[in-house]
C-alpha cells in the first residue's frame, strides 16, 4: 500500500468509534440544550417580573396645571399648609403596624404629623374629595385611575400661591411591598421622584430602597 493510505478496515473502525461517541454525547448535548433553554425561561421570567414592579409616578395637582411628579432630584414642590393628619380607610390593604413604621420613618427625618386615624374617620374625609389638613390612605377601586404597572400613587394638591400642600390621597393595591408606603407618604409630603439607586423616592420599587439623601426637613 502506499504510504500514508487507510486500510478499509480502519476505516470502518473509525466510523464505528466516532458512531459510538456520538451516541454517547448526545444525551449531553440534549440536557445542556434543557438548561440552556431553562435558564432563558428564567431570564424572560425575570425581566417580566421587572417591569411589573415600577412604580410609576403619582401626579399632583396645584391650582394652576397638573404636573408629573417625576424629576432626576428630590425635589420638594410644597410644604403642608397645616400639620397633617393621616387617615386609613376601611378597606386599605395595610396593618396598623405598617402605618406607624412609615410615618416614624418621616418622623425621624424631621416631619410630623398632627395624628394617625387607623380606620376611624369621625369626620368622614374619606368620602371627601377635597380632605383639607388630611392623608387619606385608600384601597385602590374600580373608579381610581392607575397604570397597570402601578404599585401605588397619591395624589395632593399643592397652592401654587402660598406654595402649601392643602390634601393627599394614596391609593394603594392589595399587595403592598415594602418602602412602597413610605416611598407614597413622601410623595404626600412634597416629594418628587429621584432615581437614585436605594433611594426611597426612586420611581421604580426594584430600584429604590432606604437612602434619605435630601429628605430632611430643615
Amino acid at each position: 500500500m502506499d504510504a500514508g493510505s487507510i486500510p478499509a478496515t480502519s476505516t470502518k473502525y473509525i466510523m464505528h468509534v466516532l458512531h459510538i461517541l456520538s451516541d454517547a454525547i448526545k444525551p449531553l448535548i440534549m440536557t445542556i440544550a434543557g438548561v440552556l433553554s431553562t435558564i432563558s425561561l428564567i431570564a424572560v421570567a425575570i425581566f417580566m417580573l421587572c417591569l411589573s414592579s415600577e412604580s410609576i409616578a403619582s401626579d399632583y395637582q396645584s391650582n394652576y396645571e397638573v404636573l408629573p411628579a417625576v424629576n432626576k432630584s428630590p425635589i420638594r414642590v410644597g410644604t403642608w399648609a397645616l400639620t397633617p393628619t393621616v387617615i386609613v380607610c376601611d378597606h386599605a390593604p395595610v396593618s396598623k403596624h405598617q402605618v406607624l413604621k412609615a410615618i416614624t420613618y418621616w418622623k425621624d427625618l424631621g416631619h410630623r404629623f398632627y395624628s394617625t386615624q387607623y380606620k376611624h374617620d369621625p369626620l368622614n374625609k374619606c368620602r371627601n374629595s377635597m380632605p383639607i389638613g388630611y392623608v387619606v390612605i385608600h384601597l385602590v377601586s374600580n373608579t381610581s385611575k392607575m397604570e397597570e404597572t402601578s404599585l401605588a400613587e397619591t395624589h395632593f394638591f399643592v397652592n401654587n400661591d402660598s406654595g402649601r400642600i392643602e390634601w393627599a390621597k394614596i391609593y394603594l393595591k392589595s399587595d403592598v411591598r415594602e418602602t412602597v408606603l413610605e416611598h407614597e407618604i413622601g410623595h404626600a409630603l412634597g416629594y418628587l421622584h429621584h432615581d437614585k439607586i436605594n433611594h426611597m423616592m426612586n420611581s421604580k420599587w426594584m430600584y429604590g430602597g432606604w437612602d434619605s439623601d435630601g429628605l430632611k426637613n430643615n
